[in-house]
C-alpha cells in the first residue's frame, strides 16, 4: 500500500510489507523523533502508549489510523494498492 500525491502521482509513504519507506526526509525524520501522537480515546488500540515512532510495532496502522486521518488532506493524497 502506498500513500500518493494527487497532483505529482509521487508516493509520500509506502507499506511494503512491515517495512515503511517515507520518501520526504522532514516527515521521515518527524516520525522517527517524534512518532504519531495518539489521542487519549485510541490509546487502547496502541498498547496504551501517548505516541509510535517509526520503526515501532503498529507505526502502520497508527500512520494510516490517526496520522493520515488527523493531519492530511484527503483530496491531495490518496492510498493505492501496490
Amino acid at each position: 500500500m502506498r500513500l500518493v500525491n494527487v497532483q505529482t502521482k509521487k508516493p509520500l509513504v509506502e507499506f511494503i510489507g512491515e517495512k515503511t519507506l517515507i520518501h520526504n526526509k522532514f516527515l521521515e525524520e518527524e516520525m522517527k523523533m517524534m512518532g504519531i501522537p495518539i489521542p487519549d480515546g485510541l490509546r487502547g488500540l496502541f498498547q496504551g502508549r501517548d505516541y509510535v515512532h517509526l520503526h515501532e510495532e503498529k507505526f502502520q496502522e497508527a500512520f494510516k489510523e490517526v496520522y493520515y486521518m488527523t493531519y492530511m488532506d484527503p483530496r491531495l493524497f490518496k492510498w493505492e494498492e501496490l
